[in-house]
């Protein structure tokens, strides 16, 4: 069960007390320290919030103390939903005008001598505006956005785990730090895959800009309690810069048209305005190099995870150029010849897969055959690049997350600095504060492990492209040997129909026999064409025996390979996936640990604030108990300072008669004459007396000797000015150096029978 209370100290923000340091709710109005100002909420009871706030949530020391006095009424606007938490129970209160009496009939499920939170949010979406100036497509052009995201609460209680560890509020601000990372690293990567010819004549490029920056941020932000309720992008834009960095031109993508205004009417320019077909061929082959050097910058791996080669942009970069090379393949796969292939913008990735088929030298019959190859080859590749991208899209996401776990952690850090500052106890604010820089040093050792992760995710990553990539090797080997397979039966099939081929001939042989019967010709010629076709059959017979024996014989070779390359290619891929999953499950297993280590960090926290809860609450208890609870209550060595304290102070108390009466009690239980007690007594506070003068008169003398130690360092000063003045003014002069006694004090000028200093008395050297 978590509890918000603030620190001890600071005045109440609702009735303005001044607290005791040991208080964490005000001791007048029940109101946890700490609560973020705001006058409808904490004065007008009307739970409105500010224009730039998402959310307000504070505690309460018992929940009946929730309307700030008796007869005061609580409304909660169509505009607002609040929730009132007990024992880690929500329960949504309905909008409404509320007394003391009817809010609990109404709720009875909320008990009103208990503590409470309250969690009050925006009903309606709050607005987030982000302009993303550095964005850039495949071709590296630089491409402005503009984008408005309606953000509003989701669920309550994931949301109070991830942002309600101190009272506090979530602005506009807050919201706005926590997004823009995320919001950019999910506009880089639908920017970065697609050209800018392809986005200019996308008309549906705003829905789905806007469908993959909705569904991508409702996916982050769902374990953090939040809704992503709309999303619509402003502004997108390719400006032509000069080389001094002016606007030539600008390029409005997605159907959106140039804002009102003269200077933005006469930038604005058609694509083939803008780029002319030299430019453009210059374009392509600068993003041709620098997508192979992002590709050897995937292989590149270092034994060391803090030497990682691929930086957070780095890898944002080479998940767009992934996601890129994946839609190029798809259209290949979708195409059915190169020319559609072409006329899909797929004619870099095809020339790439041509270019490989040449280096391996493959030969085709006819167009239609190496269209098929390109084609499987596009599928393997696509496949390879479709793993690579769904494991490096689950990493970046648990890395989002984490970073966002901990953006909020600092801004909580923030808010309850400001809190500290509001203490009025000096010592008590000095406390507070360095339990905070604590935190804050914890929190940064925390981010200094988040960019560990960081890198040990880019180097897993590394490692990850160079085994898919070895994996792509082998499946592009299976699908040659398969080829190979498959050319063998061509030529086993070529064989069957030499053998066809003399069946044929033989026939014809018979055919022309019976004819030449029929004709009557002479027996000889008849004898002549009866041999040769006895001697083709028997030649027939014989060949094809030993083809047939030859046939089957390579026909069982091929079925043995063929099963040998099956049952190879099941394992390598079965070897594969188990890699895959080995290597996802290792990520989740860190993700997990870390997510563990956190989350008893939040604990740890908690614990200590319940610890300071129950101090608090204990020393209140204490505070009300009579003297004698006190010295009850304490631990053995505090009771008896404790103890002698109270003697002491009822001791001063006592009149004169009193103490005689004391001193004749303590004489009758020491066995002793009541003089002799009242002379111990009194010989006590001499002493006692005697020590307070004996200690009074050292710190007196402490006093004399800093005093003249003062002076003397002043008067020796002073001499030195004096004589360094004396100095300067016989330099000026131009007169003789003036005479100086062995300490260093001028002599009097004019006076040569001097025999000592007049200063100190020493003797003057002649």
């Amino acid at each position: 069960m978590f509890q918000l209370f603030g620190f001890g100290g600071a005045r109440c923000p609702r009735c303005e007390h001044k607290n005791a340091a040991a208080a964490g709710y005000c001791a007048q109005c029940g109101l946890s320290l700490g609560t973020p100002g705001n006058d409808a909420v904490l004065h007008a009871n009307q739970w409105r919030l500010a224009d730039d706030q998402l959310a307000l949530f504070f505690g309460v020391r018992e929940l009946s103390s929730l309307f700030g006095g008796a007869g005061k009424r609580l409304q909660v606007p169509e505009q607002a939903r609040a929730w009132i938490v007990q024992s880690d129970a929500f329960t949504l209160m309905p909008a409404g005008d509320y007394d003391s009496a009817a809010f609990f009939a109404r709720l009875p499920q909320l008990l009103p001598a208990r503590p409470a939170e309250v969690l009050i949010a925006r009903a309606a979406p709050l607005s987030l505006t982000f302009e993303l100036p550095a964005l850039a497509s495949t071709e590296q052009l630089q491409i402005a956005a503009t984008f408005q995201v309606e953000l509003a609460l989701g669920q309550p209680d994931a949301f109070a785990r991830q942002f309600m560890r101190a009272p506090g509020a979530v602005t506009l601000a807050h919201l706005h730090a926590l997004l823009l990372p995320s919001v950019r690293q999910i506009a880089l990567e639908f920017t970065g895959s697609r050209a800018l010819r392809e986005m200019d004549a996308n008309a549906d490029l705003r829905p789905q800009f806007n469908e993959r920056l909705q569904s991508s941020l409702s996916q982050r932000l769902a374990p953090s309690g939040l809704a992503v309720a709309g999303v619509e992008t402003l502004a997108l834009r390719h400006d032509k810069l000069a080389i001094d960095e002016t606007c030539i031109g600008t390029l409005w993508l997605g159907g959106l048209q140039a804002p009102d205004g003269e200077e933005a009417l006469e930038r604005s320019r058609q694509l083939d305005q803008l780029y002319d077909d030299e430019e453009l061929q210059r374009i392509a082959r600068e993003a041709l190099t620098l997508r192979h050097a992002q590709r050897r910058l995937e292989l590149q791996q270092d034994a060391k995870v803090g030497q990682a080669e691929l930086a957070h942009q780095e890898a944002e970069r080479l998940q767009a150029l992934r996601g890129r090379q994946i839609d190029l393949y798809g259209r290949i796969l979708e195409a059915k010849s190169q020319r559609q292939a072409l006329d899909h913008g797929a004619a870099v990735a095809l020339q790439e897969l041509k270019q490989e088929l040449a280096k391996k030298g493959a030969t085709h019959a006819d167009e239609a055959a190496e269209w098929q190859h390109v084609r499987a080859l596009a599928a393997i590749k696509m496949r390879s690049e479709l793993e690579l991208s769904q494991l490096s899209g689950r990493e970046q996401l648990q890395l989002a997350q984490q970073r966002f776990t901990h953006q909020v952690h600092l801004q909580a850090i923030a808010q309850q600095v400001e809190s500290a500052l509001l203490i009025d106890d000096e010592a008590g604010r000095r406390a507070q504060l360095a339990r905070l820089h604590k935190t804050e040093q914890d929190a940064a050792q925390r981010e200094a492990q988040l960019e560990a992760e960081q890198h040990k995710a880019a180097w897993q990553g590394a490692v990850l492209a160079t085994a898919a990539r070895k994996r792509e090797a082998e499946r592009v080997q299976e699908w040659e040997d398969q080829m190979q397979l498959a050319r063998q039966r061509e030529l086993l099939r070529a064989e069957a129909h030499k053998d066809e081929t003399a069946q044929v001939q033989a026939a014809e042989i018979a055919e022309k026999v019976a004819v030449l019967r029929r004709g009557g010709a002479r027996e000889d010629a008849i004898a002549q064409q009866e041999k040769l076709l006895r001697t083709i059959e028997a030649d027939g017979v014989h060949a094809r025996q030993l083809h047939q024996q030859a046939h089957l014989a390579q026909l069982d070779a091929l079925a043995i390979e063929e099963q040998r390359q099956q049952l190879r290619q099941l394992e390598q891929e079965a070897q594969w996936q188990r890699d895959l999953l080995a290597m996802s499950q290792q990520r989740e297993h860190d993700y997990a640990r870390w997510k563990n280590d956190y989350e008893a960090l939040v604990a740890q926290q908690a614990h200590a604030a319940e610890l300071a809860r129950i101090d608090i609450d204990r020393i209140e208890k204490i505070g009300t108990l009579s003297d004698t609870g006190k010295v009850a209550m304490a631990a053995g060595p505090n009771a008896a300072v404790l103890a002698q304290v109270l003697k002491t102070q009822l001791q001063a108390g006592m009149s004169a008669e009193q103490i005689h009466a004391l001193a004749a009690l303590a004489a009758a239980e020491n066995s002793i004459a009541p003089e002799q007690a009242m002379r111990m007594a009194q010989e006590g506070v001499a002493q006692e007396r005697a020590y307070l003068e004996a200690q009074a008169e050292r710190e007196r003398r402490q006093q004399l000797d800093l005093i003249a130690l003062q002076n003397a360092a002043h008067n020796h000063g002073l001499s030195a000015q004096a004589q360094l003045g004396v100095a300067v003014a016989q330099a000026v002069a131009g007169g003789a150096p003036a005479r100086c006694c062995s300490n260093g004090h001028a002599l009097r000028a004019g006076h040569p029978e001097d025999k000592f200093c007049a200063a100190c008395g020493v003797a003057v050297q002649p």
